[in-house]
């Protein structure tokens, strides 16, 4: 089994402007992440903004109540690689805090806001553990353009830090050799062959260890960047290329092969 697992967030928020009101875009779209796991019989882990937590604590409990995981996607959009560590302990604590009341049960996992535990700033996971987070999902393992770290391993693994350790999950990752190839969600999924993911997600589990595979509300809505005639052209191309085919082609691996929540699959695969 692999895990399936949500970036709860709101595209404008994250890509726009980081002080925007959260929309009731989440909710719409989040409703139709719900829909297509229900018809696929799968649970799934979603990462939850604070933001949105503190807007729409309802969907939130809804989630919990629906038998999903609740975990942590940061409280702002920010990422974390531009924080001083006194703001990065307020927005760790506050993400930790705001998901925690919404869910009504306690928060162990994090994912950072755009994959933004890097090289130079991998101290940030102190400040998870010291903020109660005892499992993190927050390194790409390879360089790409803006996130990434070149060479990070492909399993999960257990780091110990100078106030404990960390479990470290990264997302799909396909090793062919010393070729890598980015498989985890998002414009991934979007603009690769359905096939070839299928297959690499395969492979990783022919290789010993759970693909984690991941994908955002918004990337459920055909159309929804109509309503916004004045976007960049750059964002604009790289937001909607795909959507149209995502849900069908997510529903299509969801029936194709085992997902359930990160917790669980974690378990499953002996992962401690």
């Amino acid at each position: 089994m692999h895990a399936f697992t949500v970036d709860v967030e709101d595209w404008y928020q994250s890509c726009i402007d980081y002080d925007a009101p959260i929309t009731a875009r989440v909710l719409r779209n989040t409703g139709t992440i719900l829909e297509v796991l229900d018809g696929c019989s799968v649970r799934g882990t979603f990462f939850v903004q604070g933001r949105v937590a503190e807007t729409f604590p309802g969907m939130v409990a809804e989630l919990v109540a629906a038998g999903h995981e609740v975990q942590s996607h940061g409280y702002s959009h920010r990422p974390l690689d531009r924080m001083a560590p006194a703001a990065l302990r307020d927005e760790l604590a506050r993400a930790k805090a705001t998901v925690e009341d919404a869910a009504g049960a306690e928060v162990t996992a994090f994912r950072a806001q755009d994959f933004s535990v890097l090289a130079g700033n991998l101290w940030a996971l102190e400040a998870l553990a010291e903020a109660g987070f005892t499992t993190d999902s927050s390194i790409f393992p390879m360089r790409v353009s803006r996130y990434g770290i070149s060479g990070w391993p492909l399993e999960p693994h257990r780091l110990i830090l100078g106030v404990g350790s960390m479990l470290e999950v990264p997302v799909a990752v396909c090793g062919l050799g010393r070729l890598r190839i980015p498989v985890a969600g998002g414009g991934y999924f979007r603009l690769l062959p359905e096939r070839m993911l299928e297959r690499a997600i395969r492979a990783i589990g022919a290789d010993g260890r759970p693909a984690v595979i991941y994908c955002h509300p918004y990337e459920f809505a055909p159309g929804e960047l109509a309503g916004h005639p004045g976007l960049p052209w750059k964002l604009r191309v790289t937001q909607e290329m795909g959507r149209r085919a995502f849900e069908g082609r997510m529903t299509a691996l969801l029936r194709r092969l085992r997902f359930g929540r990160l917790d669980e699959v974690l378990a499953a695969w002996g992962v401690r």
